[in-house]
């Protein structure tokens, strides 16, 4: 149901962006123009949980979080057909959290 490769769309305070991620074996990773994204994923049902380490490759290029360099988001999602809805939240950082919605582009080769 969650492995494969997702499209990433995301909205936060500081504006919106998109990248990809790839779903697999209880891993996350992905990446856009100046971030890579690598952690874990559980899922109960249709709900996802996963925990993301964002790491910055391109310093000064600001995350829609507000945080320019590397932070943690803890991920809660609801998986409706091809599509995620979800949120994200930064660990340890009182702000804000951003608005994610994955869209399912393909599924694992067995």
């Amino acid at each position: 149901m969650v492995e494969g490769f997702w499209i990433v769309q995301y909205e936060g305070m500081q504006g919106n962006g998109g990248g990809v991620a790839m779903f697999t074996k209880g891993q996350v990773f992905g990446g856009d123009t100046g971030y890579t994204y690598l952690g874990s994923y559980s899922t109960l049902g249709n709900s996802v949980k996963a925990r993301v380490m964002v790491r910055n490759f391109i310093p000064g290029i600001p995350s829609v979080v507000g945080i320019t360099g590397d932070f943690e988001l803890s991920i809660d999602g609801v998986v409706e057909g091809n599509v995620i809805k979800g949120t994200g939240s930064l660990v340890g950082v009182q702000r804000p959290g951003i608005a994610l919605k994955l869209s399912k582009r393909a599924d694992i080769p067995a």
